[in-house]
């Protein structure tokens, strides 16, 4: 390499290092609301931060923000800047800390939260093979069914079943789980034939509130989306571990998750009702922070559980 093409080379890394910079700088302006605090937050001086900031207007041709002596407001141009300063650097952060994980065995403890008994039938084992894969590694598995605050709970992980309402977190979907319609055969043969969504509405019904909030559900099927209230509900209770028993003893007919009942199922004790007509599947979810600095064990127990969640129950829906 001559010595020209050496400097101009040099020179095409300098400038992508000082977008970086400014990037970076910008970004702070917007997220912390000032230039004093922006300089604060990355430990410069102030003035440096009007530099850097003049000079990014100047190159991009356009005013990022509109100041004031106390506060700054994006303009149109500069909100759109901002967007794309934080799906750039966030890329590069998670190049970076790929990077960093491929040289960093994992350590420490990881903090996993996951519903009662999925947990004990699922996560536990994957749980345990990713424990004896990486030796360095400590767990705490805490088994709820109940829905707690990660960061207030130090929670790395959460294994989530069904819609999840956190927008300020990362939800993934790792695999599905089907709903069934089950009954006992004592109840089934006390009763008139159910053969359509529509003969349930008359039959006696176990409310398991986690899946049925509301007096009623959904079945699909082929034909359509069919809405079912049914009119009478002996038992409503918001665990399975009541529900379950209550449909085995014939009480009613129960919406469960698969997995919920299928020792009873295979031991005779419940029978699938209707089962072209089931309720849409769940997806089963990874839940955790956006931190862009999960640690490697976080990282890897996430992929560990993507592929061994994914193998036992697949993504039927999205």
């Amino acid at each position: 390499m001559n010595a020209d093409i050496t400097i101009s080379y040099f020179g095409i890394i300098g400038r992508r290092m000082d977008t970086i910079q400014n990037m970076q700088v910008v970004l702070a302006i917007a997220e912390k609301g000032s230039l004093t605090a922006a300089a604060n937050h990355l430990e410069t001086s102030p003035p440096t931060i009007v530099r850097i900031l003049a000079a990014t207007e100047q190159h991009l041709g356009v005013r990022l923000f509109d100041r004031t002596t106390r506060k700054v407001r994006l303009t149109d141009e500069g909100a759109l800047y901002v967007e794309t300063c934080r799906h750039v650097l966030g890329e590069i952060a998670q190049v970076e800390d790929a990077l960093r994980d491929r040289r960093t065995e994992p350590v420490g403890t990881l903090v996993i939260t996951a519903p009662v008994l999925f947990g004990r039938l699922h996560v536990s084992p994957i749980l345990n093979q990713f424990l004896l894969q990486n030796p360095r590694v400590t767990a705490r598995l805490l088994l709820l069914d109940r829905v707690i605050d990660l960061i207030e709970e130090g929670i790395d992980i959460a294994i989530r079943i069904g819609p999840v309402d956190a927008l300020d977190l990362v939800v993934t979907p790792v695999g599905s789980v089907r709903q069934c319609l089950c009954a006992a055969p004592a109840m089934l043969a006390g009763h008139p034939a159910i053969e359509t969504p529509e003969d349930l509405i008359q039959v006696p019904f176990i409310q398991n509130l986690g899946l049925m909030p509301n007096s009623q559900f959904t079945l699909q099927s082929a034909s359509g989306r069919h809405e079912i209230r049914p009119a009478c509900i002996r038992l409503a209770t918001n665990h399975a571990d009541a529900a379950i028993p209550a449909c085995v003893d014939g009480l009613g007919v129960g919406v469960f998750l698969s997995y919920q009942v299928e020792d009873a199922i295979a031991a005779g004790k419940l029978r699938v009702i209707l089962p072209e007509f089931e309720p849409e599947p769940l997806a089963i979810s990874l839940v955790y922070s956006p931190s862009r600095r999960l640690s490697a064990r976080t990282r890897a127990f996430i992929g560990w559980a993507k592929t061994a969640l994914g193998n036992r129950f697949p993504l039927e829906c999205e």
